[in-house]
């Protein structure tokens, strides 16, 4: 396995937070980023949002067991934080946007698990 596969794939715990951080960043950047008019394209970005929300929770998830509960609490905050702040920067707060987000944190997180225990077979 190359190494930067296993960096994304199977990454320690140094990685895992860097991998976190620039996750964070992205999913800020592009749900909040100020629009010069509002875009009523309702219904259209969910599955984005369910996989974004997967990604940033899965690093931390494979590499270490102690940050389960924190991560998952960090992303379902972050995911209510932005559908809050979302009316305020031209953009739809929609509950179905945070549905898919939590969907995305509980798939991330059990991908994440059974990776680790996969891992921890071999």
């Amino acid at each position: 396995m190359s190494k930067y596969l296993k960096f994304l794939i199977l990454p320690d715990i140094r990685s895992a937070i860097f991998l976190t951080v620039v996750f964070t960043i992205a999913i800020c950047v592009g749900t909040l980023t100020v629009l010069p008019e509002k875009m009523d394209v309702p219904g259209t970005d969910k599955w984005q949002h369910f996989v974004a929300f997967a990604i940033l929770v899965y690093p931390i998830t494979v590499a270490s067991r102690t940050y389960w509960i924190p991560i998952t609490v960090f992303a379902l905050c972050l995911a209510a934080s932005i559908e809050i702040i979302q009316p305020y920067v031209n953009r739809f707060g929609d509950i179905k946007d945070f549905q898919a987000d939590t969907l995305g944190v509980f798939l991330g997180l059990l991908t994440g698990i059974l990776v680790r225990r996969f891992r921890a077979k071999i």
